[in-house]
């Protein structure tokens, strides 16, 4: 049987908290031990459930990033837009991106699987 050396959350070694490739310094790393690698500890911590609340916060993270690539792929297009001097393309492209921003902040983050906008291309 396979072990592994691991890092419990206390000394009860209920969950375990951490994996090494080898014994560590106890100074450093305390609640160390050395379990079979078919435990059902290590077999929770290799296989972490997600909670609706991780879930919830992964979806909001990925709508946070993607508005805020949009708003940085905006400001050169509406400045050109502002100048006067913005080409057909860039015009179509101000406005694909205005449209994206706004679908991307409807998106319902709260249902199994949202419908993520598709980000316009570049001009």
């Amino acid at each position: 049987m396979k072990s592994v050396f691991v890092q419990f959350s206390g000394p009860d070694e209920l969950v375990v908290t951490g994996v090494f490739c080898g014994p560590q310094d106890p100074e450093v790393w305390g609640n160390q031990g050395q379990i079979d690698a078919d435990d059902p500890r290590y077999l929770a911590f290799m296989t972490p459930q997600s909670t609706p609340e991780v879930i919830l916060k992964a979806k909001q993270y990925q709508k946070d990033a993607l508005l805020l690539a949009a708003s940085q792929a905006m400001p050169p297009l509406f400045l050109a837009l502002q100048l006067g001097d913005a080409t057909d393309a860039e015009t179509v492209a101000a406005k694909a991106w205005r449209d994206y921003y706004t679908a991307l902040q409807t998106v319902d983050i709260t249902v199994d699987s949202p419908h993520w906008p598709i980000a316009p291309s570049s001009p």
